[in-house]
């Protein structure tokens, strides 16, 4: 049975198609009244499979989904009381924004008063009253967006399911939507899924985020949980930008991590040694990662952080404003430093600093994260 409090419930949901071809595995979770949910993960991992389920639009192979305190594995997606919006607006080209805001009301016979009182409710909320006239072909892509998004206002469902719905805009008309789908998310008090492959969308957006790979959930935690403890190397790796750094090392008896290709012995902050040490690591092969906004290159640093010490050999740096990318070799892996401008780096080394109570530790077979 669901989750008394949760409004969708995901038990054991798996996805097999005809083929073999499993997309989804025992995928478990339970979503309350009134949460943003974002589901992420790179293409293929089974985001949107999972969504179309919840829809109704792809089978469930085995499990359970529960909407509102119903089982709904075998019922329409018509009478699920859910709205999708989809990556591609799927408008009616030959109707007005007024036409299409109206248009799945008018199929369920609702009155002609009451389907007037929605559809304006909707177009004012997003801005849409002095283009009702207008056919899709006259908006602009941030115009159709909120065209589809007020196509499922109208229907007041119980959840909105949304399947990347912001990728076929530029950069800039993303960012002031992410603001305004968050806003209407507050003002509608309602139940979101969104489907992204943009993790900077799922941090900003999110309640919670389940990350997934391989049709497995990796991780399902709040935002901040998931950047400041990744469980595992694939969510270390897939959250933030840029990327976190990764290295291979060893772990000593006397709290220190020797880093395998350059030599250079880190001190690993006494608490997270005790935790690695009681998990049986030491003189273990493990994988330290260090998120590029803990790397840095300025004296007041060093002597904040004197166990984090090492030689970052320069490749090449962008500059991004109040901040530069530091783009170089740890050894002969990959390092980033995310440095304000005050911190030049030149010459072919700069001395860099790691803050040690910012690391991770990772077991290179499991790739899980071994320290508390």
């Amino acid at each position: 049975m669901e989750n008394q409090n949760s409004i969708i419930s995901l038990k054991n949901v798996n996805k097999i198609y005809p083929n073999g071809a499993q997309a989804v595995f025992d995928f478990n979770l339970d979503i309350k009244d009134g949460e943003f949910i974002v589901m992420a993960g790179p293409s293929g991992c089974g985001k949107s499979t999972t969504l179309r389920m919840i829809a109704g639009l792809e089978e469930i192979s085995s499990g359970e989904l529960w909407i509102n305190g119903k089982l709904c594995n075998d019922v329409a997606p018509r009478d699920r009381n859910i709205a999708m919006v989809f990556q591609n607006y799927a408008l009616y080209a030959h109707m007005t924004v007024y036409h299409n805001l109206a248009f799945s009301l008018l199929i369920r016979k609702i009155d002609s008063d009451e389907i007037h009182k929605r559809v304006m409710a909707a177009a004012e909320m997003l801005g849409l009253i002095p283009y009702l006239n207008r056919k899709p072909k006259q908006l602009s892509g941030g115009q159709r967006q909120r065209v589809a998004v007020g196509r499922a206002i109208v229907r007041n469902p119980v959840v909105y399911l949304l399947d990347e719905p912001l990728s076929n805009l530029d950069a800039k008309l993303r960012a002031s939507m992410r603001k305004e789908l968050s806003q209407l998310h507050h003002q509608l008090n309602a139940t979101f899924i969104y489907v992204t492959h943009d993790q900077i969308e799922a941090l900003t957006l999110a309640d919670r985020i389940v990350v997934m790979k391989d049709g497995y959930i990796q991780q399902c935690s709040s935002p901040k949980e998931m950047f400041d403890n990744p469980v595992n190397l694939f969510v270390a790796g897939f959250i933030g930008t840029p990327p976190m750094n990764f290295y291979k090392g060893i772990i000593n008896e006397d709290g220190t991590f020797t880093h395998t290709s350059s030599g250079t012995v880190l001190t690993i902050e006494p608490d997270m040694f005790e935790s690695i040490k009681n998990k049986g690591y030491v003189g273990k092969q493990v994988i330290m990662a260090s998120r590029p906004d803990y790397v840095y290159m300025d004296e007041a640093t060093f002597a904040k952080y004197p166990g984090g010490k090492f030689t970052l050999k320069l490749d090449y740096e962008e500059h991004l404003g109040a901040y530069n990318l530091v783009y170089g070799l740890f050894g002969d892996e990959r390092c980033i430093a995310k440095v304000y401008n005050r911190d030049q780096a030149s010459g072919e080394t700069v001395e860099c600093v790691f803050d040690m109570s910012k690391v991770h530790f990772f077991d290179p077979e499991t790739e899980n994260r071994i320290n508390d």
